[in-house]
C-alpha cells in the first residue's frame, strides 16, 4: 500500500467501551465494537440484509474490542467483515504492509467520526495556536490504547514541526472521555483535551462540552486534509451540530477534521487459485460498495437527522480555514523570533 505523508505510529491495541461479549466471530461475522457503540447498533445492521439480498446468507453483526480486533479478524478470517476508525487503519497499514495486502478497504463514506480539540483558554482560538505552542501547551488524552490515543499520535507522528513537537511529558491520560472532559474544564494551566467521537448531541459527552463551558479548536491544516491511504482521504472537514436548535434557538455547531467509518475484508488474493472463493469475495465487496451509503443508515429518527446536518465544506471554506491557521501560526512563531 502508497501512504503518503504517513508516517509509523507505536503499535496500539483499541478497546472500546465495553467488553466484547463471549459470542465467536467467524467466516459469516460482521465484527463492529461495543455492544453499544455506533458501530454495532447504528451502522451494522443494514449490511447483512444487503447481502443476503445478493446470495451472501448468513452474515451476522458481531460486537468487538474494536478495530485492532477488526483487522486481526478480518485476516484470521478473510470473507468476514470488519469495522474500523479509518485514520487507525490507515496507520497500521504504513506499520504492517505486507500484512495489509491481504486485507481490502470495501469503503469508507458511511459516516465521520469527529476528532475533538476542546480547552477552556480563551487565547486559543484555530488550530495555528495549538501547532505554535505544542511544545508547550498540557494535553489531557484518554486512555493510551484507545482510539482517541492512536489519532493524536498519528497527527503528531504526520506534523513533527508541529504537534509532533508536543514532548511525551506534556501529555497525560486518563480513564475516558468524561475524565478528559472534565479535567480539561477544570485545568488552571490552559490544558487542551483531545477526543474522537461521532457527533450526537444526545451523547453525554458531547452535552458536556457546552455544559462546561469548553471551546472546540478545529483540527484543521492542509497537511491533516491531504493525509491518504491508497487515494482515500484519511481525514475530512465537515460541520457538525453539538445542540439542536428550535423554534426561537439557533443550533450550536462546529468544524473539525472527523475520520470516516472504514469497512474492510479479506482481499480477493488471498484464495489463490481457488477461482470459486476469490470470485466470491469480489462480488461480495462489489455488491457492499454499489449500496447507496444513505441505505447503510438509519433511514428515520434522531440519528438520521444528526447525519443529514453533518456538513463537508466547500473547498473555498476549506481553503479560508487552513490559511487561518498557517497564518496564527506563522505570525506566533514570528512574534517569538523577535
Amino acid at each position: 500500500m502508497t501512504v503518503v505523508k504517513i508516517a509509523a505510529v507505536a503499535s496500539v491495541t483499541l478497546a472500546f467501551a465495553g467488553a466484547a461479549t463471549a459470542q465467536e466471530p467467524g467466516t459469516k461475522a460482521i465484527n463492529t465494537g461495543s455492544e453499544r457503540g455506533a458501530y454495532h447498533t447504528l451502522f451494522c445492521p443494514p449490511l447483512p440484509a444487503a447481502l443476503s439480498n445478493a446470495y451472501f446468507q448468513g452474515y451476522k453483526c458481531v460486537p468487538s474490542r474494536g478495530t485492532m480486533e477488526n483487522i486481526d479478524r478480518a485476516l484470521q478470517h478473510p470473507t468476514s467483515i470488519g469495522m474500523v476508525q479509518f485514520d487507525v487503519f490507515a496507520s497500521e497499514a504504513t506499520k504492517r504492509e505486507e500484512e495489509f495486502r491481504k486485507l481490502a478497504v470495501i469503503r469508507s463514506d458511511i459516516a465521520c467520526e469527529g476528532l475533538w480539540m476542546v480547552t477552556k483558554n480563551p487565547d486559543l482560538r484555530n488550530y495555528g495556536h495549538i501547532l505554535a505552542l505544542s511544545r508547550r501547551i498540557p494535553f489531557i488524552l484518554p486512555a493510551q490504547g484507545s482510539g482517541a490515543a492512536a489519532s493524536f499520535a498519528f497527527l503528531q507522528e504526520n506534523d513533527p514541526e508541529g504537534l509532533g513537537r508536543l514532548p511525551e511529558a506534556n501529555k497525560r491520560y486518563v480513564a475516558d472521555t468524561t475524565t478528559v472532559l472534565n479535567e480539561t474544564a477544570a485545568s488552571a494551566t490552559g490544558a487542551v483535551g483531545f477526543f474522537v467521537q461521532f457527533a450526537d448531541p444526545e451523547n453525554a459527552n458531547i452535552k458536556l462540552i457546552l455544559e462546561k463551558g469548553l471551546t472546540v479548536v478545529p483540527v484543521a491544516s492542509r497537511d491533516i486534509l491531504r493525509i491518504r491511504l491508497d487515494g482515500r482521504s484519511v481525514y475530512q472537514l465537515q460541520t457538525f451540530t453539538l445542540k439542536a436548535g428550535g423554534v426561537f434557538v439557533k443550533a450550536t455547531e462546529a468544524t473539525t477534521a472527523c475520520t470516516q467509518v472504514g469497512i474492510i475484508t479479506g482481499s480477493p488474493d488471498v484464495f489463490g487459485s481457488d477461482r470459486d472463493a476469490a470470485d466470491d469475495q469480489r462480488d461480495m465487496i462489489q455488491k457492499v460498495r454499489e449500496v447507496p451509503a444513505e441505505k447503510l443508515l438509519p433511514q428515520v429518527g434522531r440519528v438520521a437527522a444528526i447525519l443529514k446536518r453533518a456538513r463537508s465544506m466547500t473547498q473555498q471554506a476549506i481553503d479560508e480555514v487552513t490559511a487561518l491557521v498557517e497564518n496564527t501560526r506563522q505570525m506566533i512563531e514570528d512574534r517569538g523570533r523577535f
